[in-house]
């Protein structure tokens, strides 16, 4: 319900020309660890929209969101501050039922659209559950809708679907490496 929720949504934004582009025929029927770059709320409707079987790591602010705290604990999303040791056997479990996890490694919404630092915990993440790193990017979203503002721009939003990176190709680099690899790609 919230994927076709969603992508209507996105669709559907006045003034705003939506993309989705999937070169890699991405069918998403493997989990994995979906990154995403982050620029705006569109980011997260951008994710969802995707498939039904994706779950998302969050903030402890969402929680508290009248909105987003309603919808992310029906969907069984996670905050990230409980660490993996205290959700690692929901996000095994979510994972062994086919569900892929979305992370924002840069942990908080860029103000310019460039992408910020990347934190390592996305991809120790996908090394302790043995997946797959997705990475996806969001193209226009900081100015259809910029962080510090809740107005809709006309634009052009992209969502592009990247090249899976095989979770053996990276099983034995060290967490801050992947990070520093994945972030210049």
């Amino acid at each position: 319900m919230i994927c076709t929720f969603t992508g209507f949504a996105v669709k559907h934004i006045p003034g705003v020309k939506f993309e989705l582009l999937n070169k890699v025929n991405e069918n998403f029927e493997k989990p994995a660890v979906i990154i995403a770059n982050h620029q705006s709320h569109l980011d997260l409707v951008c994710t969802l929209m995707l498939n039904p079987k994706l779950v998302i790591l969050t903030n402890d602010w969402v929680w508290k969101d009248p909105i987003y705290g309603l919808i992310i604990r029906y969907a069984e999303f996670y905050p990230v501050s409980d660490g993996y040791d205290k959700n690692a056997e929901r996000l095994k479990s979510l994972v062994e039922r086919g569900y892929s996890i979305v992370v924002f490694p840069e942990g908080t919404r860029s103000e310019e659209g460039n992408i910020l630092r990347l934190h390592k915990g996305a991809f120790q993440l996908a090394q302790q559950l043995g997946v797959d790193i997705l990475p996806v990017f969001i193209h226009g979203a900081s100015h259809v809708m910029p962080k510090k503002d809740f107005v809709l721009r006309e634009g052009q939003l992209y969502v592009e679907i990247g090249e899976r990176i095989a979770a053996e190709t990276f099983a034995d680099v060290d967490p801050r490496e992947l990070t520093s690899q994945v972030h210049q790609y």
